[in-house]
């Protein structure tokens, strides 16, 4: 029975031991702050929206004849539907996949449009403005 319990313990706490070893580092606000200037800068919310939380809708419409609704509060605008959300995704992921877009490593869906901004990436944004990006879409909620 005591080798049993040992055993036990010793499972149970390599996974505790696991579990709390995932890396979480803490993002200065002036870093989050040059990422929002940099994503409204470099246009990103005309496809993404204001915050990366997608193009939708901001309030409700019905139609005045019938009374039916024409569309809601939150519904994705027209044209706009297939381009991602990016708000609370994970920094890392945003950052790699901004590269793989502007390096030509990634191009499926809509990832030409992305093309469409890298001149203005090129001459505008300096090093680490793209990490600055994702690390403020991973922070909003």
């Amino acid at each position: 029975m005591k080798k049993i319990n040992r055993w036990l313990v010793f499972v149970l706490s390599g996974t505790f031991l696991m579990a709390g070893s995932t890396v979480v580092y803490a993002i200065d606000e002036a870093t989050i702050k040059r990422g929002e200037q940099m994503y409204m800068a470099l246009t990103c919310f005309a496809c993404h929206g204001k915050e990366g939380k997608g193009m939708v809708r901001r309030r409700d419409r019905k139609n005045k004849k019938t009374g039916k609704w024409k569309y809601r509060k939150g519904d994705p605008m027209p044209g706009f539907e297939s381009y991602p959300k990016l708000a609370g995704q994970n920094s890392k992921y945003l950052f790699t996949q901004m590269n793989d877009i502007f390096d030509g490593r990634r191009t499926n869906g809509l990832s030409a449009a992305m093309l469409g901004i890298k001149i203005m990436v090129d001459s505008t944004a300096k090093e680490g403005d793209l990490q600055a990006i994702a690390d403020y879409l991973s922070q909003v909620k």
